[in-house]
């Protein structure tokens, strides 16, 4: 898989705390979630932890990696960890297509 913060890193970009944009975030693996395609990146430990304890509260619009359609999740919608990461789909049909073969959905461009 891709090192998102790394990545990142490396292209010298910035971005500001996901639930309080007063906040720089900080750039790495502790302070960075990923749900499906999305990235979000936190100021401190405090704000990661607030946003995994209710993600679907937070997230808003994800990208279905099977139909690469977007859509708002909601609490029975079907999802699965690969890789480390939390995937939510539109569907349940998509997400046995996804279990099936997970390399097929990857983000385009990147490796799983």
């Amino acid at each position: 898989m891709q090192d998102v913060p790394e990545f990142v890193r490396r292209k010298n970009l910035a971005f500001q705390d996901y639930l309080d944009a007063r906040r720089p975030a900080v750039i790495d693996a502790e302070h960075c979630v990923r749900l499906n395609w999305e990235t979000y990146f936190f100021a401190d430990r405090w704000e990661r932890e607030r946003f995994l304890s209710d993600p679907l509260a937070y997230c808003g619009l994800l990208t279905d990696p099977v139909s690469r359609a977007r859509f708002r999740p909601g609490p029975d919608a079907p999802h699965l960890v690969a890789g480390g990461v939390a995937y939510y789909f539109a569907s349940e049909e998509n997400r046995a297509r996804f279990e099936d073969d997970p390399e097929a959905h990857r983000l385009p461009g990147w490796k799983m």
